[in-house]
């Protein structure tokens, strides 16, 4: 078998614990690694390859859920870890190292100058899991650039190679978003003016075109108490009354309506059904504040959430926007090395912590019954296949545009590789308010549109002028058309890039 895969032609050493068979097997898709149901819990497997990583300059490290603004091409030696996958390149040459999506553990790389380790994660919680049956750790693949292919073009091959399968929307994904200028602080009235400046941004677009999304954001439902508590069961406030009329409202305003959900969050005095067996033992995340986070391995956490989620598509909400199954899950190490504390472990311990999600994410996405998905604070090589759109970084700002620069800018840039290779990312809103410059959110916004990501803008009412909202209908209009991808040209040297290929054409762009 012919296998050009450094990974395949250069077997790894492996390390696991006493009496926990590991089986390696190259295959043309890469090196499956295994490990074959054994007599103790098993924490983790490392496999490390002798490789010479010191001709390389430079290195892109992916990391585990949304970022934090901080992506970007370091120097070698200053970078240790990566989550999922990495790629290093001395700007002419690009070597790529990670595992396919959808494995059944969280997988980690340590990089060193003659070595890097691949870390396979197959906690149940925070111990060991159990293995019943044999487990299919990880597909490992790697791949080095061709001649005359850019770093970038390296990368997204990459990612096409790692995901088999991308589930997309099948159509262009764009709209509005209540949260950046509201922060919660919504009612019907506030959404139905919203409503009708996503309707008219998007009066510009090509006939046959979908309809821009309206998406309502957390503050809907009765349960919220600001700043306290944002979990379920989801509950619409008097403001709102009924929430397929609400959708309904919106769609004859010529909308698709969306909504935002928290899944594994709840008021457990609210939701007598849900019994007491059915909680998670790590309350880590919401330790302090009311309520209780679900064990999705549970069959009434289960119920719960298929419940929620199908009523939500029923009603008429053409997308449902979920959130924060990364902390809520995990706790508060939810994006550390760590990932999660000891001693703890879910109701079936059978399954690995990487299962349970992409099980959780599966139910999810059955539930939706067609609508589409954002996985909002999801694992990302986890949720890829699953869902049709993640976000890909931390929140931008109606309050402080350096935060916008960090979690939207340098976030979709980074992960541009992923876009419609894993997913359709969603590098967050474009804010409008008077805390933060129009003139660079409408730059943010044209970006978005010239990458062929999912394009969210978030305005507060009379912020914008006649002249931005001829900029944004245009760039609603780009939006709603299937397009080329902008290439990023100066990504190997700035931590926000500013110059990018679009059609033939440099576009530059001003962020300070």
């Amino acid at each position: 078998m012919k296998n050009n895969m450094f990974v395949t032609n250069h077997m790894p050493k492996i390390t696991s614990p006493e009496n926990v068979p590991v089986v390696p097997v190259p295959t043309e898709n890469g090196l499956s690694v295994s490990i074959l149901p054994c007599s103790v819990p098993v924490k983790e497997i490392r496999l490390t390859w002798d490789f010479d990583s010191t001709r390389c300059t430079k290195l892109l490290a992916d990391c585990w859920g949304v970022a934090l603004g901080d992506l970007g091409w370091k120097d070698r030696s200053e970078v240790k870890r990566a989550a999922w996958y990495f790629c290093l390149t001395d700007g002419e040459t690009t070597d790529c190292f990670g595992v396919k999506t959808g494995c059944s553990s969280f997988c980690s790389w340590l990089i060193e100058d003659d070595r890097i380790t691949l870390i396979c994660d197959v906690r149940s919680g925070g111990e060991g899991v159990e293995l019943a049956e044999p487990l299919l750790c990880a597909t490992v693949v790697s791949m080095q650039s061709t001649g005359g292919e850019s770093v970038y073009a390296a990368a997204k091959r990459f990612c096409r190679l790692m995901c088999d399968k991308p589930k997309l929307a099948g159509h262009p994904v764009y709209g509005f978003n209540t949260w950046y200028y509201t922060y919660g602080d919504i009612t019907r009235t506030s959404v139905m003016k919203d409503t009708e400046l996503c309707a008219l941004l998007g009066s510009g677009v090509p006939a046959g075109s979908p309809n821009p999304y309206m998406v309502i954001d957390d503050g809907w439902s009765r349960t919220r108490i600001p700043n306290v508590y944002n979990g379920g069961p989801f509950i619409p406030n008097d403001n709102f009354g009924n929430m397929k009329t609400v959708a309904e409202d919106i769609a004859a305003k010529g909308c698709t309506p969306g909504i935002w959900i928290r899944a594994l969050y709840v008021l457990d005095e609210l939701c007598p059904q849900i019994p007491e067996s059915c909680y998670s033992q790590n309350q880590q995340y919401v330790a302090g504040k009311p309520g209780k986070i679900l064990d999705p391995t549970t069959d009434g956490a289960k119920d719960y959430i298929f419940s929620l989620v199908r009523g939500l598509s029923d009603g008429g909400y053409g997308l449902i926007k979920h959130d924060f199954t990364c902390p809520d899950f995990m706790g508060n190490r939810f994006l550390s090395p760590s990932l999660t504390v000891d001693g703890w472990h879910l109701h079936d311990r059978t399954k690995t912590n990487a299962q349970v999600l992409m099980d959780l994410y599966s139910l999810i996405e059955e539930a939706a019954n067609g609508a589409v998905v954002i996985g909002c604070n999801t694992y990302n090589h986890l949720a890829a296949g699953i869902h049709e759109i993640q976000r890909s970084g931390c929140d931008t700002s109606g309050r402080n545009w350096s935060t916008t620069k960090a979690n939207g800018i340098n976030c979709l840039v980074y992960r541009l590789c992923q876009n419609n290779t894993f997913f359709e990312t969603d590098a967050d809103c474009a804010c409008f308010t008077s805390q933060v410059p129009t003139d660079k959110n409408i730059l943010f916004a044209d970006l978005i549109s010239r990458c062929n990501s999912a394009l969210f803008v978030s305005a507060a009412p009379d912020i914008l002028h006649a002249g931005d909202i001829d900029k944004l209908t245009e760039i609603f209009r780009r939006s709603a058309m299937t397009q080329t991808e902008a290439e990023p040209l100066d990504w190997l040297d700035r931590k926000t890039p500013e110059e990018f290929l679009y059609e033939g054409n440099v576009y530059k762009y001003n962020w300070d």
